[in-house]
């Protein structure tokens, strides 16, 4: 993610983006535009103070792009709560989510057992909290290092 920025800082130098701020002003709106300005005078004349206008390159679009539409998953934390068979697993993974929908859990085979594991933990401290929750429904369960997802900005 810092490669993305900075490789963006030096594309925005290297283009001769034009922008204009305010240093008064409180809040900052970003116009990204996929056309290049003609003009340098045409760029400030449609600025208020204030705004930042970005022009971005063809190509750095199609980066940022092709960057959202792959995941990126993270180090983080689950918790393991299930590991056996297969009925008992989907059994232990439908009563959670009646009890904790909001929670995401994860099914996988690893052979010769299935294993439950729940959340998306960026730190450990959150998957103690975690654990310490579930331990009076869940006795067996423990945290285990994953890749984890992370969650969707709305």
């Amino acid at each position: 993610m810092r490669f993305l920025i900075c490789f963006l800082l030096a594309v925005i130098r290297t283009s001769g983006a034009w922008c204009q701020s305010d240093a008064r002003s409180a809040t900052t709106t970003i116009d990204a535009r996929t056309s290049a300005v003609d003009s340098p005078t045409d760029a400030l004349k449609e600025l208020r103070p204030g705004d930042v206008s970005i022009t971005l390159p063809a190509n750095v679009e199609a980066l940022l792009k092709d960057y959202t539409d792959h995941e990126h998953p993270q180090n983080g934390y689950r918790v393991q709560i299930f590991l056996g068979d297969r009925k008992t697993a989907e059994e232990t993974k439908r009563t959670f989510l009646q009890k904790n929908p909001d929670i995401p859990t994860y099914l996988s085979w690893l052979a010769p057992n299935f294993r439950l594991r729940v959340g998306d933990l960026r730190t450990r401290l959150d998957a103690e909290r975690l654990l310490n929750e579930l331990k009076v429904a869940y006795p067996g369960s423990y945290i285990v290092p994953d890749e984890i997802g992370m969650p969707r900005v709305e």
